[in-house]
């Protein structure tokens, strides 16, 4: 049966056992109401009043036909009897019904016996001697009477005949309605009780069904809860090993940019060539980490304007053209002339994610980038011809250190951060993210942002960001302050620096060099610290203090490690100039170029 049924049949049971009870209720009601004016006392009342003038009349004519003794006795009882009837009829106002006296025959018959004993009542009293003729027409008359009695006590008695049909028929709807209601009942009953049992095996049913819910999600919030700290721990390390990469790489390259003064030979050079490029393939990949790290920690701002996407493809063109030359890929970029509002160094960042994700699962075909315009947005598409994202694997993909189809952990595609990035930077820029893909026959990313029209006003809406070169003004006699715990880092910087003309003092902490300043009467014009230093130093405080000692605000820059975003804020909030190891060459002397210009 439908459960449904199961709610309905009680309850429409139920509404039919109250409406019968409703009715039971009315009509014993109704029948107390007419039990109680059956005419019983009216008619006993009128039945004995027939009876009185029936007796009268019966004693009026055993006198008639008595001898001189018998009337003489008769006549004392005749008077008691008449007496008796006069006394009735007197005081009828009092005791009979009001339903007997509503009755017109009955006012009648009342008035004409009133009459009856006012006629003969004077006659009738002790001591008085009834004539034949007296006695025969007061018994003719007493005898009309007593047939007028009669004929209203027959029509009481045919009312109360009626009355008691009506209450046997009461009686009989009644006894039916009652049968009904047991039935109602039995059949609301039954129907509860197959409810309540359905509801109890529902009920069991959803207990097991919380259980194992409950479980289901104990395990996977296990799992979760296991999968965050496996996460936390990674990413703890990873930042810990950052850091440890970052010292000693930051000085090889220092140590590089000045070893190259030092070849002579072409093969040295392409030697020292070689392992440049390796160091900077290395750099890449950390600073994919610090690049998560930076997101992680709000400290990337967007610079919102109106951008050229042909320009902006044009450079990505000419970035990755020799890369998909190398592979032997074709690269097919399709310029629209659309504008978007958006930050340049950051869309250009996750486009170039893309690309570089596409190029690098792409071994044979192509990977194109085209734009479309979609109503108030445009859409932008990066296609390859790769092996495809199966679809359980395309949320996955964006978690850190996540990679399809390299098992082999091989370094040129990257750590896994790329795509950690692109889904970072695209809820920071408001761009919807989506993937189209096709196992085997290759993978679409879908980026879509908002539309906008060109103002010639902007520059930037015209063409793309061009680096602004910087003339790096000479160096020589520069008294530079280098404060960082690692040797081999400061041996780097004063190495790399003195080959530029500075007098460069290095120093491991703060202290250190306050002594130096203080025997040497030595004021640096430039300060360069490490952000992390040992006795939980930082680089901001080791230069305030240095500024202290000289009583001078010398122009001053922090050179950190560090990737874990708590510590980026802390160095960013400092407020000095914020360079990332490993840093290079060119842009440590540019820096300090323009720091020392600032100052003059």
């Amino acid at each position: 049966m439908n459960k449904r049924w199961l709610v309905w049949i009680p309850a429409l049971a139920t509404m039919a056992c109250a409406a019968i009870l409703l009715f039971l209720l009315v009509q014993i009601d109704l029948t107390r109401k007419q039990l109680q004016n059956d005419g019983v006392l009216e008619f006993n009342i009128v039945q004995q009043l027939g009876h009185d003038l029936d007796t009268l009349v019966q004693m009026l004519m055993t006198y008639h036909q008595g001898n001189q003794q018998e009337r003489s006795e008769l006549q004392e009882q005749t008077i008691l009897h008449v007496d008796t009837l006069s006394s009735g009829i007197r005081q009828v106002n009092d005791s009979w019904p009001s339903s007997l006296l509503s009755l017109k025959s009955t006012q009648d018959l009342l008035r004409d016996i009133n009459r009856f004993l006012d006629s003969y009542g004077p006659s009738m009293v002790a001591g008085t001697t009834l004539q034949d003729h007296q006695v025969l027409q007061i018994s003719r008359e007493a005898t009309d009477l007593s047939s007028r009695v009669y004929a209203i006590d027959l029509r009481l008695f045919n009312r109360q005949s009626g009355i008691r049909d009506s209450v046997e028929k009461r009686l009989d709807d009644l006894y039916d309605a009652l049968w009904g209601f047991v039935a109602f009942y039995l059949v609301a009953s039954l129907m509860t009780i197959m409810l309540l049992l359905a509801i109890f095996r529902r009920a069991a049913t959803l207990r097991e069904d919380a259980v194992q819910t409950r479980t289901q999600l104990t395990t996977a919030l296990d799992e979760l809860t296991s999968g965050d700290i496996e996460r936390r721990a990674q990413n703890r390390f990873m930042a810990a090993a950052s850091h440890d990469l970052r010292q000693p790489l930051h000085a090889l390259g220092l140590y590089l940019n000045v070893l190259k003064r030092h070849v002579p030979t072409d093969q040295g050079q392409v030697i020292l060539a070689n392992i440049h490029r390796s160091t900077e393939a290395l750099n890449q990949l950390l600073n994919s980490m610090l690049d998560l790290s930076r997101l992680d920690a709000g400290m990337v701002e967007v610079n919102w304007e109106q951008l050229s996407l042909d320009s902006i493809f044009d450079h990505l063109h000419q970035n990755f053209l020799p890369e998909a030359n190398q592979r032997e890929l074709q690269l097919d970029f399709q310029y629209s002339g659309l504008y978007v509002r958006s930050d340049q160094v950051l869309l250009e960042r996750v486009l170039g994610n893309l690309l570089a994700n596409a190029i690098n699962y792409t071994n044979e075909g192509g990977v194109s980038l085209k734009a479309t315009l979609e109503g108030s947005h445009v859409r932008i598409d990066i296609s390859d011809t790769g092996p495809g994202i199966p679809a359980d694997e395309q949320e996955a993909i964006f978690k850190e250190y996540y990679q399809l189809q390299n098992p082999e952990r091989d370094r040129s595609k990257g750590l896994g951060l790329g795509l950690s990035i692109v889904k970072r930077l695209s809820n920071l820029l408001d761009i919807e993210l989506s993937i189209v893909s096709d196992e085997g026959r290759g993978t679409t990313f879908q980026a879509t942002l908002p539309l906008a029209q060109p103002n010639r006003d902007e520059p930037g809406a015209l063409r793309s960001k061009v680096p602004r070169n910087t003339d790096r003004a000479d160096l020589a006699g520069l008294s530079i302050l280098v404060i960082d715990d690692e040797y081999d880092v400061r041996d780097g910087m004063k190495t790399l620096l003195v080959q530029h003309g500075c007098d460069v003092f290095i120093a491991d902490s703060s202290a250190r060099a306050c002594e130096h300043i203080i025997a040497e009467s030595w004021v640096p014009d430039l300060i360069i610290a490490d952000y992390r230093l040992r006795d939980d130093q930082t680089g901001d405080m080791a230069i305030e203090q240095v500024r202290e000692e000289v009583n001078m605000d010398v122009p001053a820059m922090i050179i950190t490690g560090d990737t874990s975003p708590a510590r980026l804020l802390d160095a960013t909030a400092s407020g000095f100039t914020l360079l990332h190891k490993p840093v290079i060459a060119d842009e440590l002397l540019n820096t300090i170029t323009r720091l020392i210009g600032e100052c003059t």
